[in-house]
């Protein structure tokens, strides 16, 4: 397939395996000035992606490589200061360019580094994950956990331009991969039924086409982030999943030595949060049955006490969707169809934990 662009707000999103030559002209106008570019990436994406990108694109050869951890559980204040002390010692200015090369991690904490460092530097991304192509790499939302809560804190900032590579995907874990195809689950059942049924006519295990999936799941999240960029309120509706799904993140991250990815957990909300639909917002059985079956049987249960639910509903409380003390959920009536503020009951948030814990694959 050719490069298809996408146009954001005041951004461009490139998607191809041949947008080698579209990254080699953007940085050309940098490469020869006062710039320096900074490259920030894990210890995976700096081993599988960043030869690539050297390869193919000389001034690569060039950068000044940041280089951290690779987890959820890195991204913190702890992990920002060093970065912002080591863009420092390097004598980085406003003119500063910062790449992000990796997954959500990076996406998320490059662009708060770059948007806080000096009051604010320009950054791109280059995601490397499934996750952060068709999700964290754009829309302008960037940040850090603090204490294990997801994103508490972080601004909106957009990227110069996003680069997405799915070759990149190749080098990925199979576990990372599942991992990104819960948004893809996600975005397929909040935009319009005729996504949901493609998606599912096949298990994740007969997915080759990895380019035209990225394709329209990029498509969809932008329609959300044109319409309300600083997420007030339709935007809300890519929330579907992540107010459960954030607080069993935050669980994992807290308690489990190896913790749940961020998409293994929004699979979990997704499943819990179907539940709440049916009960609250007549989301027909039917269409919850048949979304359920189908992430169930693509993830792994993971199991968790009776006893941790009040530990799971307490992390929810931080949730920024919530209003005083109701949590606030966006639910479906029925697939590709939303309500965004709905204010669900803790019995039934119990009872949805419980439904979940009850599952098997």
């Amino acid at each position: 397939m050719i490069q298809k662009i996408i146009n954001s707000k005041g951004y461009s999103i490139f998607i191809g395996d041949d947008v080698y030559d579209t990254i080699r002209s953007y940085l050309y106008q940098f490469e020869f000035s006062e710039h320096k570019i900074f490259v920030l990436a894990d210890k995976n994406s700096r081993k599988y992606c960043l030869p690539r990108l050297m390869s193919n694109i000389q001034v690569f050869q060039k950068v000044h490589i940041l280089e951290i951890e690779d987890g959820e559980e890195f991204k913190n204040l702890n992990t920002c200061q060093r970065l912002w002390q080591e863009l420092a010692d390097n004598n980085a200015d406003r003119n500063t360019i910062l790449i992000n090369l990796g997954g959500g991690v990076i996406c998320d904490m490059g662009g708060f580094v770059a948007s806080t460092f000096k009051r604010g530097i320009r950054y791109l991304n280059i995601p490397t994950t499934l996750l952060a192509m068709v999700d964290a790499s754009m829309g302008g939302k960037v940040g850090i956990d603090l204490k294990g809560l997801k994103n508490e804190v972080g601004l909106f900032s957009n990227p110069q331009v996003v680069f997405i590579i799915p070759e990149f995907l190749e080098t990925l874990p199979l576990r990372q991969l599942h991992a990104g195809f819960a948004e893809v689950i996600k975005h397929s059942i909040v935009y319009e039924k005729h996504f949901w049924d493609d998606l599912s006519a096949k298990p994740f295990s007969q997915i080759k086409d990895w380019r035209e999936i990225i394709d329209w799941s990029v498509e969809i999240k932008n329609y959300f982030v044109l319409e309300d960029p600083f997420d007030k309120g339709f935007r809300k509706v890519l929330n579907f999943g992540h107010t459960i799904g954030h607080a069993i993140e935050t669980f994992s991250l807290q308690n489990d030595s190896q913790p749940l990815l961020h998409g293994e957990a929004v699979a979990i909300g997704l499943i819990c949060e179907l539940f709440i639909s049916t009960q609250q917002a007549k989301l027909p059985k039917s269409e919850m049955d048949e979304i359920i079956q189908y992430t169930v049987a693509n993830f792994e249960h993971y199991p968790f006490r009776s006893g941790n639910f009040d530990l799971i509903i307490d992390n929810m409380k931080h949730d920024k969707k919530n209003s005083g003390n109701k949590f606030n959920f966006t639910l479906l009536t029925s697939i590709g169809n939303s309500l965004i503020n709905q204010e669900v009951d803790i019995n039934l948030i119990t009872e949805s934990l419980r439904f979940y814990q009850n599952l098997k694959n």
